[in-house]
């Protein structure tokens, strides 16, 4: 007899910045952990690995939740998406399940004519959880660099999306 995969209970989401990344951990169904930013100083690529290393050893995730950059909609630059294979490769060589979740599926899981933007999504999200609720960014104007909070709210939509599958 087969075993049937258990679903995971505790997952770490993580959503690449040029500083470093933020990250989620998140209980299911919907026991926010911790959260915050890792802000990665010299060397990014070997700084976030580090850093996302040391995450999974201090919260012992069930599940990595990743940005699927190879889906329709994703705009992530070649380094982001070797960096997010890298951390994926390693938490699988730790024993840890690796799940994708395409930039399309949020914004489909939080509208449903498609037009939701990171500031609505980070929005909801702070109704949902209230102790992020004076994080949420300033609505950006077309001129302005989007806030680097706002990675904590992308983190967070990841694993929303693929605990609602």
């Amino acid at each position: 007899m087969s075993e049937t995969p258990t679903r995971p209970t505790r997952i770490l989401a993580i959503d690449p910045t040029t500083k470093g990344f933020g990250y989620v951990i998140l209980d299911l169904p919907r026991d926010l952990v911790a959260w915050g930013m890792a802000h990665v100083k010299g060397e990014k690529r070997t700084g976030a690995i580090f850093r996302f290393q040391a995450l999974l050893d201090q919260f012992r995730p069930d599940a990595v939740v990743l940005e699927d950059t190879t889906a329709k909609g994703s705009r992530r630059y070649p380094r982001v998406r070797e960096l997010l294979e890298t951390l994926g490769k390693i938490a699988r060589e730790r024993g840890i399940p690796v799940q994708t979740v395409s930039r399309l599926a949020v914004i489909a899981h939080f509208s449903k004519d498609e037009t939701a933007t990171k500031h609505s999504i980070a929005k909801t999200l702070s109704v949902d959880y209230p102790q992020l609720a004076e994080k949420v960014p300033r609505k950006r104007k077309i001129y302005q660099s989007e806030d680097e909070r706002i990675a904590v709210f992308d983190a967070l939509s990841l694993a929303v999306t693929f605990a609602g599958k």
